[in-house]
């Protein structure tokens, strides 16, 4: 019995992937699966995506401290603005501090 996982991906992404399955002569689902096995295999392409997960998480915290700097001292004690409120990467930073 097969397990199955729900994830999000991009629309565009799904539109790309759908086409070159069809193209293929073979299913969605079995697309994304062989492109998963394949990344699995290649410890070298992890890299790249940890460098780059880390590139984006450095520049949030950039924006972040920024944005408080701009703020003032008297502002820091306040709540966080819901402007940022909701993403995700910006939470996770908040709790990463």
């Amino acid at each position: 019995m097969k397990k199955a996982k729900c994830i999000t991906i991009d629309a565009s992404l799904v539109t790309e992937a759908e086409k070159a399955a069809a193209r293929l002569g073979t299913t969605f689902s079995a697309l994304v699966e062989e492109a998963l096995r394949r990344l699995l295999r290649q410890p070298e392409a992890w890299r790249g995506v940890e460098e780059r997960l880390a590139s984006i998480e450095a520049l949030l915290r950039q924006c972040l401290q920024r944005e408080a700097q701009s703020r003032g001292p008297s502002s820091r004690s306040q709540e966080p603005t819901p402007q940022l409120g909701g993403n995700a990467w910006v939470e996770i930073l908040r709790r990463r501090g």
